[in-house]
């Protein structure tokens, strides 16, 4: 199940991947994390797993960039759910 969090802004991960911006979580469940910034022209999402970038985008709204990361999670836990089918035959 794909959870999201609505403009929740988390500071203490702030410093961790970009000092000088304002991010929002979009989602975190282990062992993703996915981050939005206004850029003012854009908004730049980037997913994490494991603390390391595996993806990143970027869309002209806050909405759209809410979609482009739920779309991508969904298939990385899909992809998920598939490796463990195979690993379990």
């Amino acid at each position: 199940m794909i959870e999201t969090l609505d403009s929740v802004s988390h500071p203490q991960n702030q410093d961790m991947h970009n000092p000088n911006s304002d991010l929002t979580v979009l989602y975190d469940t282990q062992p993703y994390t996915a981050y939005t910034e206004d850029l003012e022209f854009m908004w730049r999402w980037t997913i994490y797993r494991d603390h390391t970038l595996i993806q990143e985008g970027c869309s002209l709204t806050l909405d759209a960039s809410k979609r482009s990361v739920k779309q991508v999670m969904a298939f990385f836990n899909m992809k998920s759910q598939n490796n463990k089918a195979e690993q379990e035959l």
